[in-house]
């Protein structure tokens, strides 16, 4: 069992590291909401890769956890902005389909609508399950190739800047400057979610689709090494420029699930991402502190973001809750401490449900890398 003594000893170091990597500033907030929407543009990306065939409970895959949160995304973004006009596209990625589309399957493109993006998730426009309607594309098989489906969904919903931060048109972009009037500019809310359970291991650094492709920096979101696909990626969904390190009122909102497997009902825990990377210069299996960095950062970088685990209860339900909430309450504080605490050192048991709550990155252990999960989102989600 960790001493708590080490265990401090741990985060101190880490807390000295951070400060001593300050090399460039952080990138700015996202801009304030604009007045006026007249338009909802709404992109669902989903992750096929192999490692989504894997159980997430014992009765269906991560995909299929993936595309159920999928539609209920959809569902919530169509009640919001009532009266607007809003229109929708659903793609996957995966490295088995190409570099030319940038790793990416087009199920559907704007403007597609509500009912059609959720018959192909295998859903009728109402929410009920449809699986006679399931695109056949959602078939999990290769890598991830995240980097190079990110760009893409960059060029496509985000206006490009150049050194200066002059607005420039993406020759991909989508109706960026449209009008709602003569000489009048819309105002279109953008949308991005991706449901996915790793992170990217495929994209190459060379050729055709590489835009964003790099090495995998394990620094914090604000320290991003210029040559990593983090950052490329970042700057690409903030500014739609990948070495610009700026936000541009692009209306962009990022809302990202991770999905895992816990220690439950007999199902192995952590990921299997590693039989599916293409290796160097990625790292086998990207660890959830470098997914909570990445995704928790991006989601806070845009406007009204969102980062979800989404994971598996003692009782085999999938359930979702803000990273470092041990006992769901919605935020992060005393009590979650207390309640790891309890189980802290020790491997999870059907015999202490509770102890499941405090296995925040799913590995069947109580530890130090739950700790710094804990740690590092303290305070999220106001005074508890």
């Amino acid at each position: 069992m960790k001493s708590l003594i080490s265990l401090m000893t741990g985060v101190a170091a880490l807390a000295f590291t951070s400060v001593a990597l300050g090399d460039d500033p952080p990138p700015p907030p996202p801009p304030p909401p604009p007045t006026g929407i007249d338009e909802v543009n709404g992109l669902i990306l989903i992750d096929v890769s192999g490692s989504m065939a894997e159980m997430h409970t014992t009765t269906r895959t991560k995909l299929e956890t993936a595309l159920e949160e999928a539609k209920n995304r959809i569902l919530a973004w169509d009640a919001e902005d009532p009266g607007k006009p809003k229109e929708y596209a659903l793609w996957a990625f995966d490295s088995s389909f190409g570099a030319t589309e940038r790793w990416v399957e087009h199920v559907w493109d704007f403007p597609a609508t509500k009912a059609q993006v959720l018959a192909s998730l295998g859903y009728t426009s109402t929410g009920a399950a449809q699986p006679s309607t399931l695109d056949p594309v959602f078939t999990p098989t290769s890598s991830t190739p995240l980097a190079g489906a990110g760009c893409q969904v960059g060029s496509y919903l985000v206006a490009s800047v150049d050194a200066n931060g002059a607005d420039v048109i993406p020759q991909t972009g989508y109706e960026w400057k449209k009008e709602k009037s003569p000489g009048v500019r819309a105002q279109i809310k953008r949308r991005l979610y991706i449901g996915t359970d790793g992170l990217e291991n495929a994209t190459p650094t060379t050729g055709t689709g590489s835009e964003c492709g790099g090495t995998t920096s394990t620094q914090t979101y604000e320290n991003f090494e210029p040559s990593s696909w983090q950052y490329k990626l970042r700057n690409k969904l903030l500014t739609g420029n990948p070495t610009i390190n700026t936000t541009l009122n692009s209306l962009l909102t990022v809302e990202v699930d991770l999905i895992f497997k816990n220690y439950i009902s007999g199902l192995s825990g952590g990921s299997s991402e590693q039989n599916y990377s293409t290796g160097t210069p990625y790292t086998t299996e990207p660890t959830l502190n470098q997914a909570v960095e990445f995704y928790g950062g991006l989601a806070a970088n845009t406007l009204g973001g969102k980062f979800r685990t989404v994971t598996v209860d003692a009782s085999g339900a999938i359930t979702s809750r803000r990273p470092g909430d041990v006992d769901y309450s919605g935020c992060v504080g005393n009590a979650d401490y207390t309640e790891m605490m309890q189980w802290y050192g020790q491997a999870v048991s059907p015999s202490h449900p509770h102890s499941y709550w405090a296995d925040l990155n799913g590995d069947g252990w109580v530890d130090y890398l739950d700790y710094l999960i804990l740690y590092n989102h303290w305070g999220d989600g106001g005074t508890c």
